[in-house]
């Protein structure tokens, strides 16, 4: 999901696309462990003009070390920025459609790839739950397929799904520098 993507509140993701359930979990006033939240996250968009290019946070921290103390206080309503907060985190899940559902007509593949580079300010770890997708780097791209892990490193990256199917990945960003 790069900053260039347009998030399209106006859409509803499409049912076909993957809902995410959370559990979270907290300490009770007699200091023992609780599920304090237990659901299918809310705090789902689409991206890019697409229902079918959804992106579902599910945490955010605003510290590091991150505080555990407390009620487990769920995401504000607002869309959340890419990035973390300074000394924070995010952990979300992105499904992205096959390249053909929502690149530019005329445009596919490693072309269009290479105009959605981005970079961002943090450490990412991104797990490839299902699917496949190129991870396209600036001097070479790489495939990813379900159960592979790529630690992106604060480089400028994009993402190019050319198979027929969906991809979901999860990510988490931890506050961090861009670099390059």
């Amino acid at each position: 999901m790069a900053e260039n993507l347009v998030s399209s509140a106006d859409l509803t993701p499409a049912a076909s696309t993957r809902k995410i359930r959370r559990v979270v979990t907290a300490l009770d006033s007699a200091g023992q462990s609780i599920v304090a939240i237990d659901d299918v996250s809310p705090h789902v968009s689409c991206q890019a003009n697409s229902d079918l290019f959804v992106v579902t946070q599910l945490w955010r921290t605003t510290s590091t070390p991150a505080d555990n103390d407390g009620q487990a206080v769920d995401l504000p309503k607002e869309e959340l920025p890419v990035s973390p907060p300074t000394n924070g985190s995010v952990f979300r899940t992105v499904e992205f459609p096959p390249d053909s559902v929502w690149r530019a007509p005329g445009a596919e593949g490693e072309e269009m790839a290479r105009r959605q580079i981005h970079a961002t300010p943090s450490l990412d770890y991104c797990i490839v739950l299902s699917g496949e997708i190129y991870a396209v780097l600036d001097a070479q791209e790489t495939k990813l397929v379900a159960g592979d892990v790529l630690i992106q490193r604060g480089t400028n990256h994009a993402w190019s799904n050319r198979s027929s199917e969906s991809c979901v990945i999860a990510f988490v960003l931890i506050d961090g520098n861009a670099v390059g």
